[in-house]
């Protein structure tokens, strides 16, 4: 089960990153993040209230199949969380590279000619892929981690 859902979570990974952060401009990232964390924070302050009135959603005599889903549930939201946050770093690197590059050429002119802002003027797509592979191959170990070492 596990490597079925390892596989399906980072097909979902790419399909996200290939499919909406990279074809979207870096507001629309912005706002999946920003509706990330709100609900997140619903989430967090709903769980410590039901904690603090007692309400235990798992006993240790509960059946084998509710904590498999409790446990599926639990890998799934943090397999979106992952998701999530991932693209927003990946959209964050495009854009802050972007900002990076015209602060240099507005203010800066006089030295674009210069090391190391001359180097990476002209690397700036490779070291923007650099940075985004880097978030890629991390989303997918985390997926893995999630899935095989997250004991529930």
């Amino acid at each position: 089960m596990n490597i079925i859902m390892w596989m399906l979570s980072s097909a979902a990974f790419f399909a996200w990153i290939f499919g909406i952060t990279l074809k979207k401009p870096f507001s629309t990232n912005a706002k999946h993040f920003g509706l990330l964390i709100v609900v997140h924070l619903v989430l967090s302050i709903a769980a410590i209230e039901l904690k603090k009135r007692g309400v235990v959603i798992l006993r240790h005599e509960d059946s084998l199949w509710l904590r498999e889903g409790i446990a599926l549930a639990l890998k799934s939201y943090m397999a979106l969380v992952l998701i999530v946050m991932s693209s927003f770093m990946i959209a964050l690197t495009g854009k802050g590279a972007q900002q990076m590059t015209h602060f240099h050429k507005t203010y800066n002119a006089a030295n674009l000619h210069r090391n190391p802002l001359k180097f990476y003027l002209r690397q700036e797509p490779a070291i923007v892929w650099g940075y985004r592979l880097f978030f890629l191959v991390g989303g997918v170990y985390v997926l893995w981690a999630i899935w095989f070492r997250l004991p529930f």
